[in-house]
């Protein structure tokens, strides 16, 4: 099965995502028709995805907010961001 991987660079977007706070991304999706959100990178498996996310996330400080936040399709808590993305 096919893994999606979306690469998200707003930052009021990843907030919410850190939050995990779907509501207040859909809110946040219905604010502003004009958000942007690339077309997802897709992985034949979820050990490439898992790379891919690996080298976003390589030398970044955790104590701060990422630039980039990645959501997988194989992951169950990301399912409802990535469906509210795709609806927007």
């Amino acid at each position: 099965m096919a893994v999606k991987v979306y690469v998200i660079s707003n930052p009021l977007a990843i907030n919410l995502l850190i939050d995990n706070d779907i509501d207040g991304f859909k809110a946040y999706l219905d604010s502003d028709d004009m958000l942007y959100f690339p077309e997802p990178e897709v992985f034949d498996t979820n050990q490439e995805a898992l790379a891919f996310c690996a080298g976003i996330g390589y030398g970044t400080n955790e104590n701060v907010t990422p630039e980039r936040y990645t959501l997988r399709s194989c992951e169950e808590t990301d399912l409802p961001f990535i469906e509210a993305i795709e609806k927007y």
